[in-house]
């Protein structure tokens, strides 16, 4: 499951959030930072939490 937030996106394993940073960067100018201590990773960006969500979705990966 990823949790999507303003800010962040938290994902239950580290293979979920490369898989989530790459979706999310082809939308974007520029590469969010994935945190090493948490498999989470930081956003900032121009997209909505609704248009990550919608993105992340259409590649199969559950959304709360």
């Amino acid at each position: 499951m990823i949790k999507v937030y303003t800010n962040y996106v938290e994902c239950d394993t580290h293979e979920e959030a490369i898989v989530a940073q790459a979706i999310i960067v082809n939308e974007m100018c520029f590469i969010p930072k994935i945190c090493n201590d948490r498999d989470m990773f930081l956003v900032e960006h121009e997209l909505d939490e609704d248009k990550m969500k919608e993105l992340l979705s259409e590649v199969g990966l559950t959304c709360k």
